[in-house]
């Protein structure tokens, strides 16, 4: 019973904010979605990459428990997860369904659509207020509960953004599922979320120029994953056989005049790339031995 009202209220959700469109691409958007181990207790019962307007990729996780667990007796989630090449489309989508759900009109049209999806009255389903969840950029949880032959399922569905990414996350219950189980699982997916778009080095930085006092060397930063990472750079002394390096003080642009005192070493370059994700180191090669 709970799985076909859970088909059918994601079936009506989804009409407000998706249709077909491109294919997937990276970073691993399986990987920014719940994973088995964020759910206890439960199995994956399907999973599939889905094309969505607007976005590179999406990917969609099914979670069934065995028995009902723990106070919020759940007993399905889903999970959907979004990549977009920027952030406003994800800002928009969310925009979009919490726009619906404050206005009359919409909040009706979405008890009708699943009435009409699950055959019973309209007064049938009940939809509460619109709550937040901490953690992401913009968020829309909206508690719906349904009598379908005298058992009322809950669901809560919640949309979410965070950066270029727009998750959606449907819960499905025999009682009311409160807004800490939300969160538990939101959290979870904005942690696998960071892990992918946090920079991480694709090619390694290099050094060009020639390792002789008075030249000027320059670094290349390299390819970085995310797009939006910044580059920092920290210009090493090491010993002649590229070990033992040092920081050299002050040497923290691209390029660096190589000076009496690197005679006899070797130099190298460390570049940080980092964005509100994280951040991550990648080192050159050493140059030859100064002269």
């Amino acid at each position: 019973m709970a799985g076909k009202c859970s088909k059918a209220l994601i079936v009506v959700i989804a009409a407000l904010v998706i249709v077909a469109g491109a294919p997937a691409a990276s970073p691993d958007i399986a990987a920014m979605n719940l994973q088995a181990s964020d759910v206890p207790g439960a199995k994956v019962v399907s999973q599939r990459a889905v094309n969505e307007k607007g976005y590179l990729a999406a990917y969609v996780r099914s979670f069934m428990f065995a028995a009902p667990n723990g106070a919020a007796r759940l007993i399905s989630i889903q999970s959907e997860t979004k990549l977009a090449a920027s952030a406003l489309t994800a800002k928009a989508d969310v925009a979009a369904v919490d726009k619906a759900f404050r206005s009359k009109a919409g909040r009706q049209a979405f008890i009708t659509g699943v009435a009409k999806q699950l055959n019973v009255k309209a007064s049938a389903v009940m939809v509460g207020k619109l709550r937040k969840v901490a953690g992401y950029d913009q968020t829309v949880e909206l508690p719906t509960s349904i009598t379908v032959k005298g058992v009322r399922v809950y669901e809560n569905l919640a949309f979410l953004s965070l950066d270029r990414v727009a998750a959606l996350i449907v819960e499905t219950g025999l009682r009311p599922i409160g807004a800490a189980v939300t969160a538990k699982y939101a959290n979870a997916i904005a942690g696998h979320i960071a892990t992918q778009l946090a920079p991480a080095i694709v090619t390694p930085p290099s050094v060009t120029g020639t390792a002789q006092q008075g030249q000027t060397l320059t670094a290349t930063p390299g390819t970085w994953s995310a797009a939006d990472a910044t580059l920092g750079y920290q210009w090493q002394r090491c010993d002649a056989a590229g070990a033992n390096c040092v920081d050299v003080p002050g040497a923290t642009t691209s390029t660096y005049a190589v000076t009496t005192a690197d005679v006899g070493a070797t130099l190298r370059v460390v570049v940080t790339g980092k964005n509100r994700f994280g951040s991550a180191p990648a080192t050159s090669a050493q140059t030859a031995v100064v002269t």
